[in-house]
């Protein structure tokens, strides 16, 4: 119902969760800075008096500085105009940049700067470097070689090269224990490198004459080469034309008329040979008679009346004669030559359409085989063309190239000896006046800060690695313990009982019932003064009017019969092994309110003693005679015995010697004595140096 509150509420609360954390951490922090300052403040001491030490027994080096620019005409190149910059693109520029630092940095132009200054055999470069000079060869290397060898090394060590930004400025610095050599040296690279330059583009200049002239050499050989293909080419063609055939070759202008002409005759001639196909066509199905052709003409016509005459000249006679009679033999003889001689002329008239047919489709032929001529010989044109031209242009394209490379030649030529250098001085070195090493103050700087997180280390270190307890809030960082109290240190002897009787008060309020009815009190290491605190801790108690029995439960090291004055005895050991009851080994110690277990007789197995249900007896049986039973345990980092009684007691009491457990002891011992079973009420402080520990009540709350 309400869930976007219930979900503001719960980030308010993880804010101020962590806030609390951050704030608390802060605080536990700066507690820890606070406790180990001397640490961090004699850390920093003594890499500031580390930092003056070097700053006394350095030896003064001086830097100088000469700069020059890089200009991107490429030096050396033939044509181009030197004061005209040709701006290339970034990545080119950068890459030429690069280019001259490593030069700069190379071993050739390390020895050219060496014979310039002459350095080698200068006994003064070695003074100015701070370094012996050889005196002897090495091995196969002669003494003048090994000298060579280390100027160049040193040259190339010292030298420092910055490329301001994106400029084309180079920075040469050089740094030496000598303000003049720093100068002459820082120089000298740059006139080397501007030497280098120039050298480079003279001999790239050199290489590309050469280059030219051989390129130009070939282009010769192939412009000569073209234009001797070019005129066999012609001389061929035209020997072709004069020799293949009887006629002159026509013009391609004329050969285009030509062609236009006959295909204006070829159509007409196809026109006159399909007209002339109908006329024969229709002659040759009907009959010579009924041609129009043979109707039309003239001395057809003729004969064809005198046909009809002599017809009718018969037919008249046959009226008045036979026909056996001579008229009429000789009227039908002189029909029949009219007949013979009109079918002939009809024949002839159609053999003559025929005639006309075939000499219309022959027509048609010669023309189409003139044109195909003529076309054949236009393409054959058009080929020699194209070819000539190809030859042509080849020609002319060698020609072009030629004059290019020679006119580039010459220009190379005029030119030689007067390339301006790509790089170009822009500032000298100056003997420097100041040191440029050490400095001072960012050496004192760096030393400051570098001893602070030295210290920052160290106290880090010391506070995850030490577990040494000097105060209450070291305790409770340590292992998350209360401290009930401290004592200073009193020796071996027994300690004084009023300085427990504030630690016995305490012990008063340990749990909801009061004074814990048995309390085991151990140490994680031997020799923290466990048992002189018992000791002492069961005479305050008594003094408070309690009754306390002692238990000596060290049994590989009992003492406290020693300590009481008393002698061993029977004692515990006895009692676990059923030898002898609680009222036979508990003895009076003549302290009023005070009795005492004795360890007795040292068991071979103090661990399997201590694991039998008879210990547990003992605190039963005791329950009703005693205010509360302290139990002498052995150390937690010793054996097994203490983690075997830390879960039959009802509270466990640390002894922790003050400055001790430096390397994660006392946190094992905790964290041993936990899983075992025990609920450790706090720790005493013992053997305390110095001042009296800070104690606030009101600290945390």
């Amino acid at each position: 119902m309400s869930g976007p509150d219930t979900m503001a509420s719960d980030g308010i609360v993880l804010g101020e969760d962590r806030a609390a954390r951050f704030a608390a951490a802060t605080r536990h922090g700066w507690a820890v800075l606070r406790r180990h300052r001397v640490i961090l403040f004699v850390t920093m001491a003594l890499c500031l008096l580390a930092g003056a030490l070097i700053i006394l027994m350095s030896t003064p080096d001086y830097r100088a500085t000469a700069s020059v620019e890089v200009q991107d005409v490429p030096a050396g190149a033939a044509g181009s105009n030197a004061q005209a910059a040709t701006h290339g693109a970034p990545g080119d520029i950068e890459s030429l940049m690069q280019t001259e630092l490593e030069v700069l940095r190379s071993r050739a132009l390390a020895e050219e700067v060496a014979r310039d200054l002459a350095l080698v055999g200068t006994p003064t470069f070695f003074a100015g470097m701070d370094r012996k000079r050889p005196t002897e060869g090495a091995g196969s290397l002669t003494q003048r070689q090994v000298e060579q060898d280390m100027v160049v090394r040193l040259l190339r060590d010292n030298l420092e090269v910055d490329l301001p930004g994106k400029s084309r400025v180079l920075r040469i610095s050089f740094v030496s224990a000598d303000p003049v050599l720093s100068a002459r040296v820082a120089n000298s690279y740059a006139d080397s490198l501007i030497r280098a330059d120039l050298k480079r583009g003279f001999e790239s200049g050199v290489q590309a004459r050469r280059f030219l002239l051989g390129e130009l050499d070939g282009a010769r050989k192939d412009l000569a080469r073209a234009e001797r293909d070019l005129a066999v080419y012609a001389a061929r063609t035209s020997g072709a034309s004069d020799d293949g055939d009887d006629r002159q070759r026509p013009p391609q202008g004329t050969i285009a008329a030509r062609l236009a002409q006959l295909n204006a005759y070829r159509a007409q001639a196809l026109a006159d040979r399909i007209a002339a196909q109908k006329r024969w066509e229709g002659a040759r199905r009907a009959s010579p008679e009924t041609l129009p052709e043979v109707l039309g003409n003239g001395a057809m016509q003729s004969l064809m009346t005198s046909r009809a005459e002599a017809r009718a000249a018969i037919v008249e006679e046959r009226q008045f004669r036979k026909d056996a009679h001579p008229d009429m033999r000789e009227a039908r003889a002189r029909l029949a030559a009219l007949d013979d001689q009109a079918e002939a002329m009809a024949n002839t008239i159609r053999a003559s359409l025929r005639e006309q047919y075939e000499v219309a489709v022959h027509g048609e032929t010669q023309i189409a085989a003139e044109i195909a001529d003529l076309e054949r010989q236009a393409q054959a044109e058009r080929g020699r063309d194209v070819q000539t031209g190809i030859l042509e242009r080849s020609v002319d394209t060698y020609r072009m190239l030629h004059d290019s490379l020679l006119q580039r030649y010459r220009d190379m030529a005029s030119q030689a000896g007067f390339q301006a250098g790509r790089i170009q001085p822009l500032d000298r070195a100056a003997v420097p006046t100041r040191p440029f090493s050490p400095r001072i103050g960012m050496t004192l700087l760096l030393a400051s800060l570098g001893g602070m997180a030295l210290g920052l280390l160290l106290v880090a270190a010391r506070h995850m690695f030490d577990d040494a307890v000097t105060s209450a809030d070291t305790l409770t960082e340590r292992v998350g313990l209360p401290l009930l109290g401290s004592v200073p240190v009193t020796g071996d002897a027994p300690q004084p009982v009023d300085i427990f009787t504030p630690l016995a008060s305490s012990l008063l309020l340990a749990s909801a019932d009061g004074l814990p009815r048995s309390i085991l009190v151990t140490s994680a290491q031997e020799g923290e003064g466990k048992s002189l605190t018992l000791h002492a801790l069961a005479l305050a108690l008594a003094g408070l009017g309690k009754r306390v029995l002692v238990v000596d439960g060290d049994m590989r090291r009992p003492v406290q019969h020693s300590l009481f004055r008393l002698p061993a005895g029977r004692g515990i050991s006895a009692l676990l092994t059923g030898q002898a009851s609680a009222e036979e080994v508990i003895v009076e110690t003549g302290t009023s309110g005070v009795a005492l277990l004795p360890c007795g007789a040292v068991p071979p197995n103090p661990a399997e003693l201590l694991a039998t249900p008879a210990f547990e007896a003992l605190l039963l049986a005791v329950r009703d005679s005693y205010d509360t039973v302290l139990i002498d345990a052995p150390p937690i980092l010793g054996g097994t015995d203490t983690l075997l009684l830390a879960g039959r007691v009802q509270a466990s009491l640390l002894v922790v010697e003050w400055g001790r457990n430096h390397h994660g002891g006392l946190r094992a011992a905790v964290d041993r004595l936990r899983r075992a079973g025990g609920t450790i009420i706090g720790a005493i402080l013992t053997k305390q140096q110095g001042r009296a520990m800070e104690y606030d009540y009101h600290r945390g709350g």
